[in-house]
């Protein structure tokens, strides 16, 4: 009878850490797997959401930084930073090795496209939406 309850008590001590363990897996894995939303992606890199805008002046753009396959940011200027959000995913955003756009005016707006070079092949992306981008400080 000893070596039974012996024998009974492991198990249920076994079956309870398991038990407990599978729990708080369960209980932490939601966010520790949770995907980065653009806000969080922003603040990584030290900005955040401005007004939405209907252009940005084609000649003050000076270079360009990819965010997602959905998100690229303009730089014009020491202080004057733009989101530019595609419709659809853009293939080779995130490996381009140049970017354009296709305008008729002087400027680049919702209408335009973003047109994606990498090699051997070229994208184009129409463009959804423009916004401005606050400098704030970097989330860590």
């Amino acid at each position: 009878m000893t070596i039974a309850s012996f024998r009974a008590a492991p198990r249920g001590v076994v079956s309870g850490l398991l038990a407990a363990c599978v729990l708080a897996a369960c209980a932490s894995s939601p966010s520790a797997s949770r995907p980065k939303t653009l806000d969080d992606k922003l603040a990584e890199r030290g900005y955040k959401l401005g007004g939405d805008i209907d252009r940005i002046q084609n000649w003050s753009i000076d270079g360009w930084s990819y965010i997602d396959d959905e998100h690229v940011v303009f730089n014009a200027g020491p202080s004057r930073d733009y989101l530019v959000t595609v419709l659809m995913p853009c293939n080779g955003l995130s490996s381009a090795n140049t970017i354009g756009f296709s305008t008729t005016v002087s400027a680049v707006t919702k209408f335009d496209k973003l047109v994606v070079r990498n090699t051997g092949f070229t994208d184009q992306c129409p463009i959804r939406e423009l916004h401005e981008l606050k400098r704030v400080k970097k989330a860590s």
